[in-house]
């Protein structure tokens, strides 16, 4: 028989993994066209000046802007020697303005504006972007698709980025791989792609490995391999205190388990362990509990090492229903919010609800601390953490 779980607090956990893991300083360069939410390992320069000449900025006649002095529809005056230029071209030398195409008519063999035009109207000037040597990007900065565009209109062709590598193991002899049908008891594995998913949003390299059946030999030749290849390993299931929970004991024998059990809820069965210095995270196999302990354990890991998980969109909500709570945990409630007239309403997910539907279900939680009152009356006003998009009426 093996014991009963210790809880520890949560947020010593969480100080735990902050002092007992030094952040690796690595990089990697990427083609800048692969960088999306990537995070900037250093300053990006421009080596180039944009636009590297003066340039119209309509489509029309590049003229000397003194030839257009007192034009007007009634007065159309006669440009000497205009030079017909689209958006986007250099202006010729000489030239100070561009006359827009429909503020031109043809008279006589030549061209005739009605519309006078300062110096400097309907260009782009050489730099207005940016000049050579400039900032473009700072370090610790999260790579947005307009920031791609902007790269490579400067010349950049490739980035520094920030790498921190993460393993996840799926475990259990009674999982399938997606797209195969599970028999009696059987269940398709799904933890490991939605914690990648969340790691991976944050700029992790993830590396999903294949399905290690409850066989300590094979889990001890998985994390084995786990650990040399990877930053930080999370293991999926077998975390808890069943007969076929081979993951800490492993980690013990490999490295040394620093804590087997969360004061959280979902979520108490993980464990956080070190092997080679390195950090393992054993996360339960319950879908929800599953994603909060890859919430809260791994991705503040990642933003220690200097990754940038998106920060959490958050707002007040008056209870719809009284939630009770254990004093002694970290509990996270999942939520229904929604707008009603003039406040948002949060409508707990009944707790009977333990299915992955649930998270569906639920666009944000509440984060209860361990130690609050175990009872918040229906009606409170309650800070949440969005999950997903918020219901109007």
């Amino acid at each position: 028989m093996r014991g009963r779980l210790n809880p520890v607090r949560l947020s010593d956990v969480q100080g735990l993994l902050r002092s007992a893991f030094q952040a690796p300083a690595r990089s990697i360069h990427l083609p800048v066209a692969d960088a999306a939410g990537r995070i900037t390992a250093a300053r990006v320069y421009s080596p180039l000046t944009v636009p590297a000449t003066d340039i119209a900025a309509r489509d029309g006649f590049a003229v000397k802007s003194h030839d257009t002095l007192g034009a007007s529809a009634r007065n159309p005056v006669r440009l000497p020697d205009p030079q017909r230029v689209n958006t986007g071209n250099a202006i010729p030398q000489g030239y100070d303005a561009v006359v827009m195409i429909e503020d031109v008519i043809a008279e006589e063999g030549g061209w005739c504006t009605m519309r006078s035009v300062l110096p400097g109207e309907h260009i782009h000037p050489m730099g207005v972007e940016v000049r050579q040597g400039d900032l473009i990007l700072p370090a610790g900065h999260r790579i947005r698709p307009c920031d791609i565009g902007v790269l490579l209109s400067c010349g950049v062709t490739e980035v520094d980025v920030l790498e921190v590598r993460v393993g996840l193991i799926p475990t259990g002899s009674e999982v399938v791989p997606a797209g195969e049908v599970p028999g009696p008891g059987g269940v398709i594995e799904s933890n490991t792609a939605v914690a990648a998913a969340i790691l991976g949003e944050a700029g992790a390299t993830c590396t999903r490995y294949g399905i290690v059946a409850d066989d300590p030999g094979l889990l001890r030749e998985a994390i084995e391999r786990g650990i040399r290849e990877n930053d930080l390993l999370l293991v999926s299931a077998g975390s808890s205190a069943g007969t076929r929970d081979f993951t800490a004991e492993i980690i013990g024998d490999l490295g040394e388990v620093l804590v087997h059990g969360i004061a959280m809820k979902p979520g108490k069965p993980a464990i956080v362990g070190r092997i080679d210095g390195k950090p393992v995270i054993g996360i339960p196999g319950y879908p929800i509990a599953a994603l909060t302990a890859t919430r809260e354990l791994a991705l503040p890991l990642l933003a220690a090492r200097g990754l940038s998980p998106r920060p959490p969109a958050r707002l007040s909500a008056r209870l719809a229903e009284m939630v009770t709570a254990d004093p002694g945990y970290d509990e996270f409630v999942l939520l229904r919010v929604s707008w009603n007239v003039d406040h948002y309403v949060a409508t707990p997910i009944p707790r009977g609800s333990r299915t992955q539907m649930a998270l569906v279900r639920a666009n944000a939680f509440l984060h209860i601390p361990a130690g609050s009152a175990g009872l918040i009356p229906e009606g409170t006003m309650v800070e949440v953490e969005l999950t997903g998009p918020t219901e109007y009426r």
